[in-house]
Protein backbone atom coordinates (compact mmCIF):
# COMPACT_ATOMS: atom_id res chain seq x y z
CA UNK A 1 0.00 0.00 0.00
CA UNK A 2 2.98 2.34 0.52
CA UNK A 3 4.53 1.74 -2.40
CA UNK A 4 1.49 3.18 -4.38
CA UNK A 5 0.93 6.12 -2.34
CA UNK A 6 5.06 7.15 -3.13
CA UNK A 7 4.28 6.41 -6.70
CA UNK A 8 1.59 8.72 -6.64
CA UNK A 9 3.24 11.47 -4.77
CA UNK A 10 6.45 11.29 -6.67
CA UNK A 11 5.74 10.69 -10.10
CA UNK A 12 4.71 14.63 -10.93
CA UNK A 13 8.86 14.47 -10.84
CA UNK A 14 8.64 12.01 -14.49
CA UNK A 15 6.16 13.44 -16.59
CA UNK A 16 7.48 11.34 -19.26
CA UNK A 17 4.15 10.13 -20.43
CA UNK A 18 4.29 7.19 -22.24
CA UNK A 19 0.75 8.10 -24.24
CA UNK A 20 2.37 11.42 -25.39
CA UNK A 21 0.42 12.80 -28.56
CA UNK A 22 1.76 13.14 -31.51
CA UNK A 23 2.58 17.27 -32.27
CA UNK A 24 2.86 19.61 -34.84
CA UNK A 25 6.02 21.59 -35.20
CA UNK A 26 6.49 22.98 -31.83
CA UNK A 27 6.69 26.87 -31.88
CA UNK A 28 10.29 28.52 -30.61
CA UNK A 29 10.26 28.54 -27.02
CA UNK A 30 11.77 31.77 -25.34
CA UNK A 31 13.42 30.59 -21.41
CA UNK A 32 12.20 33.83 -19.45
CA UNK A 33 14.10 36.24 -16.90
CA UNK A 34 12.40 34.50 -14.15
CA UNK A 35 9.86 31.39 -13.37
CA UNK A 36 7.59 33.03 -10.58
CA UNK A 37 5.35 31.20 -8.16
CA UNK A 38 2.31 31.97 -6.16
CA UNK A 39 2.52 29.27 -3.58
CA UNK A 40 4.19 26.64 -2.34
CA UNK A 41 2.86 23.16 -0.80
CA UNK A 42 4.79 20.67 1.68
CA UNK A 43 4.46 17.41 1.97
CA UNK A 44 5.17 14.57 3.99
CA UNK A 45 5.24 11.27 2.36
CA UNK A 46 5.82 7.71 4.72
CA UNK A 47 7.65 5.25 2.33
CA UNK A 48 9.14 1.31 3.58
CA UNK A 49 12.67 1.93 2.94
CA UNK A 50 13.36 5.02 5.12
CA UNK A 51 13.23 5.50 8.41
CA UNK A 52 11.39 8.80 8.82
CA UNK A 53 9.11 10.50 6.28
CA UNK A 54 10.55 12.37 2.90
CA UNK A 55 9.59 15.86 2.77
CA UNK A 56 8.24 17.15 -0.68
CA UNK A 57 7.19 20.36 -1.53
CA UNK A 58 5.68 21.64 -4.57
CA UNK A 59 5.52 25.65 -6.29
CA UNK A 60 2.49 26.22 -8.14
CA UNK A 61 1.48 29.44 -9.78
CA UNK A 62 -2.30 30.72 -9.65
CA UNK A 63 -3.39 30.37 -13.04
CA UNK A 64 -1.70 26.83 -13.19
CA UNK A 65 0.48 27.47 -16.30
CA UNK A 66 3.54 26.06 -14.51
CA UNK A 67 4.85 24.21 -11.67
CA UNK A 68 7.45 22.75 -10.09
CA UNK A 69 8.48 20.15 -7.71
CA UNK A 70 12.03 19.88 -5.39
CA UNK A 71 13.13 17.43 -2.75
CA UNK A 72 16.18 16.67 -0.19
CA UNK A 73 17.77 13.40 -2.61
CA UNK A 74 16.82 15.97 -5.77
CA UNK A 75 19.02 18.65 -4.18
CA UNK A 76 22.35 16.58 -3.99
CA UNK A 77 22.04 16.10 -8.14
CA UNK A 78 24.26 18.43 -9.80
CA UNK A 79 22.89 17.57 -13.31
CA UNK A 80 19.40 18.65 -12.42
CA UNK A 81 18.56 20.15 -8.82
CA UNK A 82 15.52 21.60 -9.75
CA UNK A 83 12.85 21.68 -12.75
CA UNK A 84 9.97 23.16 -13.57
CA UNK A 85 6.93 21.50 -15.60
CA UNK A 86 4.83 23.70 -17.92
CA UNK A 87 1.33 22.86 -18.63
CA UNK A 88 2.41 22.35 -22.61
CA UNK A 89 4.37 19.49 -21.96
CA UNK A 90 7.64 20.95 -21.37
CA UNK A 91 10.19 20.17 -19.06
CA UNK A 92 12.78 23.00 -18.26
CA UNK A 93 15.37 21.42 -15.47
CA UNK A 94 18.13 23.54 -13.89
CA UNK A 95 21.46 21.78 -12.76
CA UNK A 96 25.43 21.82 -13.60
CA UNK A 97 27.81 20.27 -15.89
CA UNK A 98 31.34 19.97 -16.94
CA UNK A 99 32.34 22.83 -19.72
CA UNK A 100 33.06 21.12 -23.30
CA UNK A 101 36.49 20.14 -23.05
CA UNK A 102 37.07 21.57 -20.40
CA UNK A 103 36.10 19.03 -18.12
CA UNK A 104 37.56 20.36 -14.77
CA UNK A 105 35.43 23.13 -15.29
CA UNK A 106 31.66 23.01 -14.85
CA UNK A 107 28.99 25.65 -15.75
CA UNK A 108 25.17 26.40 -14.63
CA UNK A 109 23.11 24.36 -17.49
CA UNK A 110 19.53 25.42 -18.10
CA UNK A 111 17.60 22.52 -20.82
CA UNK A 112 14.21 22.72 -22.18
CA UNK A 113 12.53 19.46 -23.36
CA UNK A 114 9.72 19.07 -25.39
CA UNK A 115 7.79 15.65 -23.31
CA UNK A 116 5.51 15.26 -26.61
CA UNK A 117 8.11 15.62 -28.71
CA UNK A 118 10.73 13.08 -27.07
CA UNK A 119 8.29 10.03 -26.93
CA UNK A 120 7.06 10.53 -30.47
CA UNK A 121 7.25 6.97 -31.51
CA UNK A 122 7.57 5.55 -27.85
CA UNK A 123 4.32 3.81 -27.96
CA UNK A 124 5.52 1.87 -31.15
CA UNK A 125 9.00 0.77 -29.09
CA UNK A 126 7.10 -0.53 -26.38
CA UNK A 127 4.16 -2.04 -28.49
CA UNK A 128 7.37 -3.91 -30.17
CA UNK A 129 8.86 -4.93 -27.22
CA UNK A 130 5.43 -6.86 -25.76
CA UNK A 131 5.41 -8.70 -28.96
CA UNK A 132 8.08 -10.33 -28.03
CA UNK A 133 7.16 -11.18 -24.80
CA UNK A 134 5.44 -15.03 -24.44
CA UNK A 135 1.97 -15.07 -23.92
CA UNK A 136 1.63 -16.13 -20.47
CA UNK A 137 3.99 -13.28 -19.35
CA UNK A 138 2.00 -10.93 -21.42
CA UNK A 139 -1.30 -12.23 -19.68
CA UNK A 140 0.96 -11.58 -16.25
CA UNK A 141 1.77 -8.37 -17.10
CA UNK A 142 -1.83 -7.24 -18.31
CA UNK A 143 -3.31 -8.66 -14.47
CA UNK A 144 -0.76 -6.54 -12.70
CA UNK A 145 -1.54 -3.18 -14.50
CA UNK A 146 -3.28 -0.72 -11.63
CA UNK A 147 -6.80 -1.49 -10.40
CA UNK A 148 -6.88 0.00 -7.25
CA UNK A 149 -7.89 3.79 -7.78
CA UNK A 150 -11.22 3.31 -8.39
CA UNK A 151 -14.71 3.47 -5.90
CA UNK A 152 -14.21 5.98 -3.78
CA UNK A 153 -17.13 7.79 -2.64
CA UNK A 154 -17.54 11.24 -0.14
CA UNK A 155 -18.19 10.07 3.30
CA UNK A 156 -19.41 13.54 4.70
CA UNK A 157 -16.53 13.93 7.09
CA UNK A 158 -15.09 16.96 6.59
CA UNK A 159 -11.23 18.71 8.71
CA UNK A 160 -9.83 22.34 8.42
CA UNK A 161 -6.31 22.13 6.65
CA UNK A 162 -4.17 25.64 7.14
CA UNK A 163 -7.46 27.56 6.48
CA UNK A 164 -9.10 25.14 3.86
CA UNK A 165 -11.91 22.74 4.39
CA UNK A 166 -11.02 19.34 3.15
CA UNK A 167 -13.22 16.23 2.43
CA UNK A 168 -12.95 13.07 2.41
CA UNK A 169 -13.17 10.17 0.18
CA UNK A 170 -12.51 6.49 0.91
CA UNK A 171 -13.16 3.04 0.01
CA UNK A 172 -12.99 -0.81 1.32
CA UNK A 173 -10.59 -2.93 0.05
CA UNK A 174 -9.94 -6.91 -0.44
CA UNK A 175 -7.01 -8.35 -2.15
CA UNK A 176 -4.55 -11.73 -1.82
CA UNK A 177 -1.13 -11.11 -1.61
CA UNK A 178 0.97 -14.21 -1.21
CA UNK A 179 -2.02 -16.81 0.04
CA UNK A 180 -3.48 -14.28 2.60
CA UNK A 181 -5.97 -11.96 2.27
CA UNK A 182 -5.80 -8.64 2.96
CA UNK A 183 -9.23 -6.23 4.02
CA UNK A 184 -8.75 -2.84 5.24
CA UNK A 185 -9.95 1.25 4.13
CA UNK A 186 -8.21 3.80 2.10
CA UNK A 187 -8.78 7.23 2.55
CA UNK A 188 -7.86 10.57 0.42
CA UNK A 189 -8.79 14.60 1.40
CA UNK A 190 -9.47 17.54 -0.70
CA UNK A 191 -9.20 20.43 -0.07
CA UNK A 192 -10.82 23.41 -2.31
CA UNK A 193 -8.01 26.22 -3.00
CA UNK A 194 -7.52 29.30 -4.23
CA UNK A 195 -4.98 28.28 -7.05
CA UNK A 196 -4.80 25.37 -9.57
CA UNK A 197 -3.13 22.44 -8.82
CA UNK A 198 -4.55 20.35 -11.72
CA UNK A 199 -0.95 19.58 -13.47
CA UNK A 200 0.09 17.84 -10.68
CA UNK A 201 -2.88 15.42 -11.75
CA UNK A 202 -3.06 15.63 -15.21
CA UNK A 203 0.85 15.54 -15.94
CA UNK A 204 2.14 13.81 -12.46
CA UNK A 205 0.22 11.76 -10.60
CA UNK A 206 -2.40 11.16 -13.73
CA UNK A 207 1.32 9.56 -16.12
CA UNK A 208 1.39 6.53 -13.70
CA UNK A 209 -0.54 4.13 -15.24
CA UNK A 210 0.16 5.07 -18.98
CA UNK A 211 -1.85 3.91 -21.57
CA UNK A 212 -4.49 0.98 -21.46
CA UNK A 213 -4.31 1.28 -18.16
CA UNK A 214 -4.90 5.13 -17.23
CA UNK A 215 -7.95 4.51 -19.36
CA UNK A 216 -9.64 2.01 -17.94
CA UNK A 217 -9.09 3.23 -14.28
CA UNK A 218 -10.75 6.09 -16.05
CA UNK A 219 -9.56 8.86 -13.43
CA UNK A 220 -11.56 11.79 -14.94
CA UNK A 221 -14.14 9.85 -13.06
CA UNK A 222 -15.14 11.23 -9.81
CA UNK A 223 -15.02 7.99 -7.85
CA UNK A 224 -11.55 7.86 -9.19
CA UNK A 225 -8.32 8.74 -6.23
CA UNK A 226 -7.71 11.02 -9.07
CA UNK A 227 -10.90 12.00 -9.99
CA UNK A 228 -11.43 15.18 -7.81
CA UNK A 229 -8.08 16.57 -8.78
CA UNK A 230 -8.78 16.72 -12.60
CA UNK A 231 -12.75 17.00 -12.65
CA UNK A 232 -13.45 20.05 -9.62
CA UNK A 233 -11.72 23.36 -10.20
CA UNK A 234 -8.52 23.59 -7.67
CA UNK A 235 -8.46 20.32 -5.95
CA UNK A 236 -5.81 19.66 -4.05
CA UNK A 237 -4.93 16.06 -2.31
CA UNK A 238 -4.41 16.79 1.31
CA UNK A 239 -4.09 13.88 2.98
CA UNK A 240 -3.98 9.90 2.03
CA UNK A 241 -4.93 7.47 4.99
CA UNK A 242 -4.64 3.57 5.05
CA UNK A 243 -6.10 0.48 7.90
CA UNK A 244 -5.97 -2.38 7.56
CA UNK A 245 -7.28 -5.22 9.69
CA UNK A 246 -4.96 -7.22 11.67
CA UNK A 247 -2.62 -4.98 9.88
CA UNK A 248 -0.67 -1.47 9.83
CA UNK A 249 -2.79 1.87 9.52
CA UNK A 250 -1.23 5.15 9.29
CA UNK A 251 -0.74 8.48 6.98
CA UNK A 252 0.72 7.34 4.14
CA UNK A 253 1.22 10.88 2.97
CA UNK A 254 -0.13 14.45 3.85
CA UNK A 255 0.42 18.18 3.55
CA UNK A 256 2.41 19.47 6.47
CA UNK A 257 2.46 23.31 4.80
CA UNK A 258 0.18 25.66 2.42
CA UNK A 259 1.71 28.73 2.04
CA UNK A 260 1.48 32.23 -0.32
CA UNK A 261 5.14 32.63 -1.59
CA UNK A 262 6.81 35.24 -3.68
CA UNK A 263 9.43 32.85 -4.95
CA UNK A 264 11.04 33.41 -8.43
CA UNK A 265 13.80 30.95 -9.99
CA UNK A 266 16.15 33.24 -12.14
CA UNK A 267 17.65 31.61 -15.28
CA UNK A 268 20.38 34.45 -14.99
CA UNK A 269 23.42 32.95 -15.61
CA UNK A 270 22.56 29.80 -16.41
CA UNK A 271 23.90 28.24 -20.56
CA UNK A 272 20.59 27.35 -21.94
CA UNK A 273 20.05 24.15 -23.96
CA UNK A 274 16.99 24.24 -25.95
CA UNK A 275 15.74 20.62 -27.24
CA UNK A 276 11.72 21.98 -27.65
CA UNK A 277 10.60 19.88 -30.77
CA UNK A 278 13.27 17.03 -30.59
CA UNK A 279 12.75 13.50 -30.17
CA UNK A 280 14.97 11.57 -27.47
CA UNK A 281 16.83 10.31 -30.30
CA UNK A 282 17.56 13.63 -31.63
CA UNK A 283 18.32 15.13 -27.94
CA UNK A 284 20.82 12.61 -27.47
CA UNK A 285 22.68 13.07 -30.87
CA UNK A 286 22.52 16.70 -30.07
CA UNK A 287 24.16 16.29 -26.56
CA UNK A 288 26.88 14.15 -27.62
CA UNK A 289 28.16 16.97 -30.85
CA UNK A 290 28.29 19.70 -28.14
CA UNK A 291 30.60 17.64 -26.17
Amino acid sequence: MKKIIYLLILTVSGIFRTNAQETTKTAEYKVPAAYHFDYKVVYEVDRDDKKSPETMSYYFTKNGDYMSMESSEMGKEKDMNFMISTKDGLMITFGEEPIPKKQDQSRKVLKVMDMHSMMKGGAETIAALAKTMPKKDQADAEKKKPNEMDNFVKTGRTKQVFGYTAEEYSKNFTKEENGKVHEGTMSVWYAKVDFDPEMMFSLGMGSMAGGGAQSRMNQTHPNNMLGPGLTQKNSLMIEMDYSEKGGKSGTGMKVVSIEKTNFNKSTEGYFIKNYAGMSMMEMMQKENEEK
